[in-house]
């Protein structure tokens, strides 16, 4: 029979022995199951940027697809398109409708109211190059009843430079022409365009708006009639 000393020290190694084989199992088991979560994992982390890159393939083979020319009809097409979309007006009818512009401005400058009749306000008259010219703008005129004469309300346009024809019927009444014995002040006579020219230099600045003119033009713009309104 074993001491008693003896069967605890026998017990207590026994105890240790296989506490330490308890160990090494579950050092084991442990170092197994982290193997195993790193083989799960390790095939998740390597498909994630193989997806990405399926997912992305489609648009950069599109794009790809896009820039290839496909014989050469896909390069062109566009080429087509913007000659189509903005196309280059021909000069020929840009210059043509410039100078048509230009033309009218041109033919409006020379003969302002060709072909027409105007009652006038006339603000100037001289004789430039042996030709007599007047200094006009449109006004308006009616007949005021009660004192039996004509009212004139002066425009505010601009003034129009005009020629008066050489042989241009010139008819005047007072205040523009002299009065005249025996002859009413009303009355029209008739005057040469450069006598016309005389008599409305003399006249006061003053008068030039209420004094109104009806004038004809030919068709080149010229005065061919030009006639006073009597003013008391």
């Amino acid at each position: 029979m074993k001491p008693q000393h003896a069967y605890m020290q026998e017990q207590l190694m026994t105890q240790t022995a296989r506490r330490r084989t308890t160990g090494h199992w579950l050092t084991a088991v442990a170092l197994a199951a982290v193997a195993l979560t790193g083989c799960s994992q390790q095939p998740a982390d390597r498909m994630a940027p193989t997806a990405g890159a399926k997912a992305t393939s489609p648009s950069a083979s599109a794009d790809r697809a896009d820039a290839r020319p496909e014989g050469g009809e896909r390069s062109a097409a566009p080429a087509e398109t913007t000659k189509k979309a903005s196309p280059s007006p021909q000069p020929g009818a840009r210059s043509g409708g410039s100078g048509a512009a230009k033309g009218t401005w041109a033919s409006a400058d020379r003969a302002p109211f060709a072909g027409t009749g105007q009652f006038v306000t006339i603000g100037k008259a001289w004789t430039s190059e042996g030709r007599t010219r007047l200094s006009v703008r449109p006004a308006q005129k009616k007949i005021n009843t009660r004192f039996d004469t004509w009212e004139i309300t002066p425009g505010t346009g601009p003034f129009t430079t005009v020629p008066v024809a050489d042989d241009a019927q010139v008819l005047l009444a007072v205040p523009v022409r002299d009065e005249v014995a025996g002859v009413s002040r009303a009355e029209l006579l008739p005057h040469s365009p450069a006598r016309f020219v005389t008599l409305l230099n003399q006249l006061d600045p003053a008068l030039f708006d209420g004094i109104g003119y009806d004038l004809v033009f030919d068709g080149a713009g010229r005065v061919t009639s030009l006639k006073s309104l009597y003013r008391p």
